[in-house]
């Protein structure tokens, strides 16, 4: 009885844990809803701060995928981006928590823009091609 009371505990927490990362050689696909995205990983610290910074573009339907150690409040800025994007919170139980359109602000002085809950992943995209809502499960898996 004890062992079965201790495995319920431990049930949400494993739901919690992030899949595993794809491998160099693969590409990853993030499923919302009936949306796909193709994404870049941003898992290193230096990934993570240069994001999607000084690209000139990003084709329809790609994005970049923010996967971090440990849940938090993190933080994202629009500087040196050159396009809009569309910031899709996603909390470490694989749902969305919100999102947000950012406009790109220069080089000088631009405001960050904290999660409203603690994250662990976050979907940078182009603005405008998000479609979901608060709560939507996400999915991500790896292919060659």
């Amino acid at each position: 009885m004890l062992a079965l009371l201790f495995a319920l505990l431990l049930a949400p927490i494993g739901a919690t844990r992030a899949n595993p990362i794809c491998a160099a050689d693969q590409s990853m696909r993030i499923q919302i809803g009936a949306q796909s995205f193709d994404v870049s990983l941003a898992a290193s610290e230096q990934e993570r701060e240069r994001g999607l910074s000084g690209r000139a573009a990003l084709k329809p339907g790609n994005g970049m995928w923010f996967v971090f150690p440990e849940p938090g409040r993190h933080g994202f800025w629009m500087r040196d981006m050159n396009f809009p994007i569309d910031l899709v919170w996603v909390s470490p139980a694989r749902q969305v928590l919100g999102a947000i359109s950012l406009q790109p602000c220069g080089h000088d002085t631009c405001p960050i823009h904290m999660a409203p809950a603690p994250v662990g992943y976050v979907l940078e995209i182009n603005a405008g091609e998000f479609a979901g809502k608060a709560g939507d499960e996400v999915v991500w898996r790896c292919a060659h």
